[in-house]
């Protein structure tokens, strides 16, 4: 638990703290940000855990499991159906872990199972990463900026995890600290992405006259009538009589109360992709913007880090890791006991 050092403003401040200094917050805005979106996150993810039913991830009522034409792939196809189990088995209670890491009273009080959370977050998520990666190709369409998109967020949130763990390693806190914040807030942009999904697919069906293409067979699945499908898409009448099996047609993209299941997941399938490099776009920065509103917690970490690497041996301690002043031209980093001694001189 947190000690408060100044009074509290009032009554109200003196309430809150009695609920988040326990945690092992000592500031308010530390708390509203980590009950918002480490709170967005565990909510997230234990909302899905029902989806590790197959039965009521793909056969459920209509909006509670995958959207309208997806699970045709995932059904009739071995790797796809491997990939999504794996992905929701594995990243489900990755994120779920990664909620309890940013507790201050966890990473205070309960080092080893802070690290030992680390190591099991970091594994299940690059295992349910894995996961994503075998779905991309047709996951919400498959279209090229949906596949990019899932690569591009495979990359950053990779980079960004392998560069925490290597600084952990080198005792360099505060670049562990701001890397796994960026790695988390990258990977936690699918929250957001279905935000901007509904929405947008709401606009372009409102606009009526989007278009996206369908396989027959995925068609067929989504229908489940094939005297219905054929009435409305005359186009895939070769695929019904079996001469052309891999026959395609256009669906109206339409996620109104009106539009069919296939209208309503062509809606999804053309605003996937745009929706996610959104989402990372927003994450990307706001997770910037954070870390250079809190100059003070970095530097506070970067203090402890050159106590730690001073008692190790290590032989710049301070920027034993990935800093600025080792990689870059920054100015060499002077701790705060060194600062303090120069000024009294």
């Amino acid at each position: 638990m947190v000690a408060p050092t100044t009074p509290p403003k009032n009554a109200f401040n003196a309430y809150a703290r009695k609920v988040y200094n326990p945690l092992g917050f000592s500031k308010a805005y530390n708390f509203i940000l980590w009950f918002t979106f480490a709170g967005a996150l565990f909510g997230f993810s234990l909302s899905r855990f029902m989806y590790l039913n197959f039965n009521t991830f793909c056969h459920g009522p209509p909006g509670t499991g995958a959207a309208p034409g997806e699970c045709y792939y995932y059904v009739n196809f071995t790797r796809e159906r491997i990939g999504i189990l794996l992905h929701l088995a594995t990243v489900l209670p990755s994120g779920l872990i990664a909620c309890l890491q940013f507790t201050p009273f966890i990473r205070h009080k309960w080092i080893i199972v802070h690290r030992i959370g680390g190591y099991a977050s970091l594994l299940l998520y690059f295992i349910g990463l894995a996961g994503a990666l075998m779905i991309a190709r047709h996951a919400f369409g498959g279209a090229i900026e949906t596949q990019t998109a899932v690569f591009a967020l495979a990359i950053m949130t990779t980079i960004s995890f392998v560069l925490a763990y290597v600084n952990v390693k080198r005792l360099q806190i505060e670049q562990h600290r701001a890397w796994m914040l960026r790695g988390w807030f990258y990977a936690s942009c699918i929250i957001t992405n279905r935000l901007i999904l509904v929405l947008s697919a709401q606009i372009i069906s409102r606009v009526g006259s989007y278009y996206t293409s369908w396989p027959c067979a995925k068609l067929a699945f989504t229908i489940k009538d094939d005297v219905k499908t054929a009435e409305l898409y005359p186009e895939c009448a070769s695929y019904f009589n079996g001469s052309d099996l891999l026959k395609q047609a256009s669906v109206h993209a339409n996620f109104g109360d009106d539009g069919t299941g296939a209208e309503v997941g062509a809606a999804f399938n053309m605003t996937f992709g745009m929706a996610l490099w959104l989402a990372l776009l927003l994450h990307a920065v706001g997770v910037e913007i954070y870390l250079h509103l809190t100059p003070r917690e970095t530097e506070r970490l970067r203090n402890v880090s050159y106590q730690r690497q001073l008692e190790a041996g290590m032989k710049k301690p301070g920027s034993g890791g990935l800093t600025s002043d080792r990689l870059g031209d920054s100015y060499q980093w002077v701790p705060l006991t060194s600062r303090k001694s120069s000024e009294g001189q």
